[in-house]
């Protein structure tokens, strides 16, 4: 795993540990299993209500109920549960900054409005991401933003006992 050192504005310098692709693409397949949910639970909801009573504002409610809340699944929930995601939160990573503070609304946002483009052409952002040091895909490097690890790394010298001298 590579480490990103951030300095912050008070010349304190923080080591993480870049969130490796593996734990990226887990979270992201947890994420669309959360979508995935949301939308079966309204097909059901729709099998039990009857469709042929629908009109044209059934159908606009349907699109704005159904469509909306996936498209900014991303964006709300990195703003609301501090940078991470169901699938980021379940993996142990987070969002932030490049030099250490809190992603802002508009780095958030620029994440969100680049992320697309990052799958759609042929997955894209996964070849940046490991051609980049950072981790960062191209959403992350308009933002200023990168995914870290926040999982405990713990070395074999952490688990064993060490002999005490008598003195």
């Amino acid at each position: 795993m590579s480490n990103i050192r951030i300095e912050t504005a008070q010349n304190v310098v923080i080591h993480h540990e870049v969130a490796g692709i593996g734990d990226r693409l887990v979270a992201w397949l947890i994420d669309g299993l959360v979508k995935m949910a949301w939308y079966v639970f309204w097909l059901m909801l729709l099998f039990i209500l009857e469709p042929q009573h629908w009109d044209d504002t059934s159908v606009y409610m349907y699109l704005i109920l159904v469509q909306l809340p996936p498209s900014f699944y991303h964006l709300a929930s990195e703003l609301l549960m501090d940078g991470k995601s169901v699938g980021k939160n379940v993996m142990k990573m987070k969002v932030v900054r490049l030099d250490g503070g809190q992603p802002t609304l508009g780095q958030y946002l620029l994440r969100w409005l680049i992320g697309p483009f990052d799958v759609w052409f042929y997955g894209i952002g996964l070849v940046v991401i490991l051609i980049n040091g950072k981790g960062q895909r191209i959403g992350d490097l308009a933002g200023g933003t990168t995914v870290v690890s926040l999982k405990q790394r713990t070395r074999l010298s952490d688990t064993l006992l060490t002999e005490v001298r008598d003195t």
